[in-house]
């Protein structure tokens, strides 16, 4: 209700009021003071002053209205309300009615839209469209989430966020910081325009421009070179989607998978984990680094999969509401490694070829599928199956199941040659062949010298089991069970064939090398975590 009024003199010829439906109208005000001021026509109100526009209510301390141009000047106790759910409050009012914008300014504007709440200093509304913008720092509340940046757009009607420059989400579960997002708060969707960082207890991602992340189902879709690292492994991808909290995933391009307590790499175009069953496949060129020891393990294939064993650790705590509560929690380690399609091994001391194999890092045993080779020092192993021991981090024995061919290059560059059903084969520490033991079929080719490595001549024997020891790849004592039948051949009577076990293959130029297997497709990009390192700073 109005108290009082004075009016002062009308203009001549005053503008034409606005279209029809587009004027500001008064709905209550303690004083109205009438100002005639040519060209335009003002009036200014006191105490307790409410406007309404177009479903707009606009309330304050004191308003001067324009008529002319339709706008609105307002202070004090400022509060716009917009429907059943948007209010901005603030201490002085800007509004224009022919365009539908407002512009709030204070030391603290708040728009609260449901459970929606930014805190700035400048909010510029524009009704028309439903968007609001602060040009200044904000801080937005949405239930247990806290939002800060210097400025971003919110549309009233979709919710959703655009944050711009030194943007911060922290909330009980997790931290995202980045310098550009969007984000929907119907759908607790982030749009990353900007590298950005994710940190959680359950570790952190590094993600890049038009990546994605569910904040409520911390499921996440990462374009462009993005990385997860927790307590256990890294996963590296150029594109990943990731479920954060069952620690499952899928990552394609240039993708790395290093579990930290086995200090074990793979690498592959493709790569599918589940976190629940501890299982990883890598596929398309994939290679894995064992560099738990100084001798790093090289190991290339067409797929890859590797299983994790899961510690469980019991540790009791007492709470004020529950005394002596039971807590779990587990460490994943790489327990075994498969690899299948076109095999290749590398180590200083043993190199292989094989189909497939098997890698168990908890025992230090490799088994070889498929009519492996396998070469350690000057020795070269073969037969349907083989199964390597590991001891020290060297090679300490070997199992050669079903056509076994050992053969062991001398000092002399002479091929002694042992075939059996079942070999036995023991090393030294410097990777040679110390003992081997043949049960089954047993043949040997071995060349005897003198004590200034001159031929004596070539020893040739078939015995069902014989043990062989060596020295300096040299044979230097065999003990036969059964009825051997031995033969030594004079280096005069020698020939081709007779110095050659049938099936003798010497395949030197197919043994792996280190530049061989590190020369699959592989890139070794870097995350550029720079920026969002500097945004949180």
């Amino acid at each position: 209700m109005i108290e009082s009024a004075t009016y002062a003199q009308k203009p001549l010829n005053p503008p034409p009021p606005p279209p029809s439906g587009s004027r500001i109208n008064l709905l209550s005000a303690d004083s109205l003071v009438g100002v005639n001021q040519l060209p335009y026509y003002t009036r200014q109100f006191l105490g307790n002053v409410s406007f309404q526009h177009r479903g707009a209510i606009l309330y304050c301390q004191s308003a001067t209205q324009n008529e002319t141009t339709n706008t609105l000047e307002a202070y004090g106790k400022i509060r716009i309300v917009q429907g059943d759910t948007l209010t901005i409050t603030g201490d002085t009012l800007y509004y224009d009615g022919n365009t539908r914008f407002a512009r709030v300014l204070g030391k603290k504007v708040v728009l609260t839209d449901k459970k929606v709440s930014l805190t700035t200093r400048v909010v510029e509304y524009d009704i028309q469209k439903n968007r609001a913008y602060y040009p200044v720092r904000g801080v937005i509340v949405q239930d247990s989430s806290v939002l800060k940046s210097e400025k971003g757009f919110y549309n009233t009607r979709s919710k959703i966020f655009n944050y711009k420059e030194n943007v911060e989400i922290t909330n009980p579960k997790y931290t995202i910081t980045s310098d550009s997002l969007q984000y929907n708060a119907r759908t607790k969707m982030a749009l990353f325009k900007a590298p950005t960082l994710i940190k959680s207890k359950d570790g952190d991602i590094v993600a890049n421009a038009g990546s994605t992340y569910n904040t409520q189902t911390q499921q996440s879709n990462f374009k462009g070179r993005s990385k997860i690292v927790n307590e256990d492994y890294t996963l590296t991808g150029d594109t990943l989607s990731f479920d954060q909290k069952t620690e499952s995933g899928f990552a394609r391009g240039n993708v790395e998978l290093v579990s930290k307590k086995d200090k074990v790499i793979l690498n592959g175009k493709v790569g599918v984990r589940d976190g629940k069953t501890g299982f990883t496949k890598i596929m398309g060129n994939a290679l894995m680094r064992n560099t738990a020891e100084r001798d790093t393990l090289y190991l290339s294939a067409d797929t890859l999969y590797a299983y994790e064993r899961k510690d469980s650790l019991v540790a009791k705590t007492d709470t004020v509401k529950q005394a002596q509560k039971e807590e779990k929690s587990t460490a994943a380690k790489m327990e075994k490694l498969l690899a299948f399609g076109h095999v290749k091994v590398y180590r200083s001391d043993i190199q292989s070829r094989c189909d497939s194999l098997l890698y168990d890092l908890k025992d230090s045993v490799i088994h070889f599928f498929s009519k492996p080779i396998i070469w350690s020092d000057k020795n070269q192993s073969e037969a349907d199956t083989i199964h390597v021991y590991m001891k020290n981090n060297k090679v300490s024995r070997m199992y050669m199941i079903n056509n076994g061919f050992v053969i062991a290059k001398d000092t002399a560059l002479n091929f002694n040659q042992i075939k059996g059903r079942k070999i036995t084969a023991s090393f030294n520490a410097q990777t040679r062949i110390d003992n081997v033991v043949v049960e089954g079929n047993g043949e040997s080719i071995y060349y005897a010298l003198d004590d200034k490595n001159k031929l004596i001549g070539v020893n040739r024997v078939e015995c069902s089991k014989m043990n062989m020891k060596f020295k300096e790849n040299q044979v230097n004592r065999i003990s036969f069970l059964g009825r051997p039948d031995a033969k030594l051949v004079p280096p005069a009577e020698l020939t081709n064939d007779g110095n050659r076990l049938d099936g003798f293959n010497w395949r030197e130029e197919e043994r792996p090398t280190k530049a061989e297997i590190l020369g699959v497709k592989f890139v070794d990009k870097k995350v550029d975590v720079k920026p969002v390192l500097e945004a949180k700073k």
